[in-house]
């Protein structure tokens, strides 16, 4: 886990804006936000797009704070000129470049010839939606959705769901033991050492993930719960267009 998150830090590390910051100014916004997280330190502070506000990331979490080391804003930021949400722009990066470092570890259901869409699923085993959204991955592989997973056990660790999921990412076949378990069929107890799952549970409790199926497109964009397979892709389809 320590070594996931050691690699996603430093992914989101090189997010900051290659903009100067002025070393007493830095000194004094750390200092300012001490505590703010507890037992956590800022992975970058760094000058925003706005004068006298300074952006500080824990993580794929942003806040701004005035140059003095006076105000914080918890909020978005927006650029009316061009009609984007900057710092919803900038999660979406935070997002993508945690998934990265998450890929050896997913399971992944490829879409049948070329790939259309790609999706990155928090998912739990006991959960009635993630079920109904995998009894769909045939059609959903079939249009261009190429599907990887994630766990997300929400009753958390140590559970019945964690032995569950955990059984499933230790099986020989992953995507095998992911089948039977999505269709209620019992699959062997066996939680190997090292087994992912704690890593992706907290890598989605670190990009606000509290529900499943939690859903996350190739550009950052995150989808709450579940949609039916054709109703699904055109709403990728309609999403892509716009942006």
């Amino acid at each position: 886990m320590k070594r996931l998150m050691v690699v996603i830090l430093f992914s989101l590390s090189v997010l900051a804006a290659p903009l100067h910051a002025d070393e007493a100014v830095t000194a004094r916004v750390r200092a300012a936000v001490e505590g703010l997280m507890p037992g956590q330190t800022p992975d970058t502070i760094v000058p925003s797009p706005v004068a006298g506000l300074y952006e500080i990331a824990y993580g794929p979490r942003l806040f701004y704070v005035s140059a003095d080391g006076r105000h914080l804003i918890s909020g978005d930021m927006f650029d009316l000129q061009k009609q984007t949400n900057l710092t919803e722009e900038w999660r979406g990066k935070a997002r993508r470049a945690a998934l990265d470092a998450a890929k050896p570890s997913m399971i992944v259901y490829p879409a049948r010839g070329k790939a259309r869409h790609t999706l990155t699923v928090f998912t739990d085993i006991d959960c009635t939606y993630c079920r109904k959204m995998h009894g769909g991955m045939k059609e959903m592989n079939d249009l261009g959705i190429t599907v990887r997973y994630l766990a997300f056990p929400r009753a958390g660790i140590p559970s019945p769901s964690y032995d569950k999921v955990a059984s499933v990412w230790c099986a020989a076949d992953r995507n095998k033991a992911m089948d039977q378990a999505k269709n209620e069929d019992k699959v062997s107890k066996n939680i190997c050492a090292g087994n992912p799952v704690a890593d992706h549970l907290a890598l989605g409790q670190a990009l606000g993930v509290s529900a499943t199926p939690t859903l996350v497109l190739e550009d950052g964009t995150v989808i709450p719960g579940y949609l039916p397979p054709q109703r699904l892709v055109q709403e990728l389809d309609t999403m892509r267009r716009q942006k």
